[in-house]
């Protein structure tokens, strides 16, 4: 191996190297993503921005905080990932929702959404959202 060879496989392997990390820590912090696509998935409402954030700092104190979870949230990021290509951020959404009071408010979209706390089916205020009697009358 001449040395010319060996300077530039010793750079590009130095540059694979230092690019995942510099990747991860230029990255929006994974709370203020989750903010952002909640916001962005559900522009139609009038979403309370306290609550929102309230909610995804319980969203992700209650689960399992580790790295694998940020780097995938982070790969979710980077990939332009939405609510149709990733099953996780469907469930963020939804759970979101569930947390509300919009099931409450029979769906209302004329209403500013209000975070209630974090949605738990055995001790949750919220509804069942299917019920008949929430359905909008026609």
């Amino acid at each position: 191996m001449k040395r010319r060879q060996f300077i530039t496989m010793a750079g590009i392997g130095t540059g694979l190297l230092i690019l995942p990390p510099a990747l991860y820590l230029s990255s929006p912090s994974v709370r203020k993503y989750a903010g952002k696509l909640i916001r962005e998935e559900l522009d139609y409402l009038k979403l309370d921005s306290a609550g929102v954030d309230q909610y995804v700092n319980d969203y992700f104190n209650a689960s399992s905080n580790n790295i694998i979870t940020n780097l995938r949230w982070k790969t979710f990021y980077y990939l332009g990932f939405n609510k149709d290509r990733s099953n996780q951020i469907f469930e963020l959404i939804k759970f979101y929702l569930l947390s509300t009071d919009f099931f409450i408010h029979q769906m209302d979209e004329s209403k500013t959404v209000n975070y209630l706390g974090l949605y738990s089916p055995y001790k949750s205020p919220v509804p069942n959202p299917y019920s008949f009697v929430l359905y909008p009358s026609v």
